[in-house]
């Protein structure tokens, strides 16, 4: 009889020692399993920017087949920029960009801004009609801007002059005879600031430049409207 008690009894602490090793174990593993959550969780909130692929559809087409020139200071072919919006389009949201990105974010329904190094890099695009946009890429660096356009047209590029997208751009000038103030618009063009507003309007602007050359222009801040009809930005008010 105590020899079958005894027997009882060690299968009941091994029984015990087996349903502790069982719950230890089950402990430990939610306990990696929400480590690995929070991590998760982190690197969602850290590196992961939502995109909705369908909304900016015209914007990521138009992406694919850009020239590498238009991004010369830095480099991103062709082919990772095809496979960056092959994965737009699964999962709608990118996560952490390549080594040479610093920061993507999409800043306006028509805009795509990348921050590049010390610069950051810009895409553009505004509707003419269906399937045919102005586009225009701004490559910004230490010393200056490389700025690109073309017009997009049933998923076909072709390059026009930047400068011809703003007419009135001589309206900056006072007194667009003074050959002194024109030579000064030509040389120092590339260091204005261009700011990309929603979907119609375009700012230019740069009070430190032109606080070297104030007797030449009307204001700080000239407002720029896109027309479709005319495919370029008309002046509209300065500030």
């Amino acid at each position: 009889m105590k020899q079958l008690i005894l027997s009882l009894l060690v299968v009941f602490l091994f029984s015990c020692k087996k349903n502790d090793e069982k719950a230890d174990s089950k402990i430990s593993d939610e306990k990696t399993k929400e480590s690995s959550e929070r991590e998760n969780d982190g690197i969602r909130a850290l590196d992961t920017l939502r995109i909705s692929y369908q909304e900016h559809k015209n914007l990521f087409d138009i992406l694919t087949i850009l020239p590498d020139s238009t991004m010369a200071s830095w480099r991103w072919d062709k082919k990772e920029r095809i496979e960056f919006v092959k994965q737009i389009q699964k999962l709608n949201y990118t996560t952490t960009p390549a080594e040479h990105f610093a920061k993507i974010s999409l800043t306006q329904p028509n805009t795509l801004q990348i921050q590049v190094v010390d610069g950051y890099w810009v895409l553009s695009i505004y509707k003419v009609k269906a399937n045919n946009y102005i586009v225009i890429t701004n490559d910004v660096v230490g010393d200056g801007k490389d700025l690109h356009a073309f017009e997009y047209l049933n998923g076909e590029l072709k390059h026009i002059p930047f400068k011809s997208l703003f007419d009135n751009l001589t309206a900056l000038l006072i007194d667009k005879n003074d050959k002194k103030c024109m030579e000064f618009l030509e040389d120092n063009r590339i260091l204005f600031d261009y700011d990309f507003i929603g979907t119609k309007k375009i700012q230019i602007s740069d009070s430190d430049l032109l606080e070297e050359s104030k007797d030449c222009f009307k204001g700080s801040i000239f407002n720029y409207e896109f027309s479709p009809e005319l495919k370029k930005f008309n002046l509209i008010s300065i500030e």
